[in-house]
C-alpha cells in the first residue's frame, strides 16, 4: 500500500469493506490524532504484555488523553520535562504517549540510575510518572531534586495514584492542549564521572523517523510488532506510534522469549533494528 493511499477495512455495508482516513501521518506530534484515527477504524489493535492482558488499542489511546488533561490540571505546561521510572510494559508506554500528549518533554529513567537525581535536577523536572514497585525508588529522587509530584501507576504512599488523572475536572475547566501538543519530545542523556549531558528528540525529528519507519515497514492491521529494551527509547517510542497508526498490535514486553512473541502472532522484531521476521 503505498503512503497516503485510503485505507480499507472490513465492516458490514457496501462492498464488505469501509474507507478509513488516508494513510498519512501524525501531524504536529506522535499522539496527535491517534485516538480519532482509531475510531474511526473497524479493527481492534491491542497494546498486550507477553503472558499479560491485552489493552485495546482505542482504549489505550483514550487513556493517554484523559491523563494528560490530568497532567495539564495539575500544573504541567507545553515544553515541561516529565520523567518516566517504569520498566519496559504497557504502562511504560502509556506514562510517555500521555506526557507526550500533554505536549511535554519525556524524560525515561533507568531503575537504579546514580546520574538520575542529577538529571532531574538539570533538567528542572517537577513531575515523576513511576511504577508502583518502584514508587520508593521514585520518593527518594524526589527529595534529591526539584520533583515535586510522584505519580504512581496502582497505590503506593505518598503519591497521587495514576487513576486519578483520568477523573474529570471541574464544568470546563479541562485545558485545550492542541496548541501545545506539537511542542515536546524525548529527553535523552548520558553520564559520566564529570558531567550529564541531555539531548532533545523534538517532534520534528520523531516525526521524520515516523515517516521512514512507516514507508520501511509497510505495517498493516495484520501485524504485530515487538518492541525490545535494547532500542533506545525515541526508536521504540516512534515504531509503537506507527503500529498503533496503521492498526496493527504492540507488543510492550520487551525481553519475552521467541516462543511468546510468536505466540502473540509477531511479525515485526523491534531489535537489533525494526524488521519484519522471517
Amino acid at each position: 500500500m503505498a503512503p497516503g493511499g485510503p485505507v480499507r477495512e472490513r465492516g458490514d455495508v457496501g462492498d464488505g469493506m469501509r474507507d478509513l482516513p488516508a494513510h498519512g501521518t501524525p501531524a504536529g506530534s506522535l499522539t496527535e490524532g491517534l485516538l480519532e484515527r482509531l475510531q474511526s477504524s473497524a479493527r481492534t489493535p491491542a497494546v498486550t504484555a507477553a503472558g499479560g492482558a491485552r489493552t485495546p488499542a482505542i482504549v489505550f489511546a483514550a487513556t493517554a488523553e484523559r491523563a494528560a488533561a490530568g497532567l495539564a490540571r495539575r500544573g504541567v505546561h507545553p515544553g515541561d520535562v516529565v520523567a518516566v521510572l517504569v520498566p519496559p510494559s504497557p504502562e511504560r508506554l502509556l506514562a510517555v504517549f500521555t506526557a507526550l500528549a500533554a505536549g511535554a518533554v519525556v524524560l525515561p529513567l533507568e531503575g537504579a540510575d546514580p546520574a538520575a537525581a542529577e538529571v532531574l535536577t538539570s533538567t528542572d523536572t517537577r513531575m515523576l510518572l513511576v511504577s508502583e514497585a518502584l514508587a520508593s525508588d521514585a520518593l527518594a529522587l524526589a527529595d534529591r531534586s526539584r520533583v515535586r509530584q510522584v505519580v504512581a501507576f496502582g497505590q503506593a504512599p505518598e503519591t497521587t495514584p495514576f487513576d486519578e488523572l483520568l477523573l474529570p475536572g471541574p464544568e470546563g475547566a479541562d485545558p485545550d492542549r492542541a496548541a501545545g501538543e506539537a511542542g515536546g519530545g524525548l529527553l535523552t542523556y548520558r553520564a559520566d564521572a564529570r558531567s550529564v549531558r541531555t539531548a532533545v528528540h523534538g517532534q520534528e525529528e520523531l516525526l521524520d523517523r515516523f515517516r521512514a519507519l512507516d514507508a520501511q515497514l509497510a505495517l498493516t492491521p495484520e501485524d504485530t510488532v515487538a518492541l525490545d529494551a535494547a532500542m533506545p527509547e525515541p526508536e521504540q517510542v516512534v515504531l509503537a506510534a506507527v503500529a498503533l497508526w496503521s492498526g496493527a498490535s504492540v507488543v510492550a514486553s520487551p525481553g519475552a522469549p521467541p516462543s511468546e512473541l510468536a505466540a502473540l502472532g509477531v511479525t515485526v522484531q523491534g531489535s537489533p533494528a525494526p524488521a519484519r521476521i522471517g
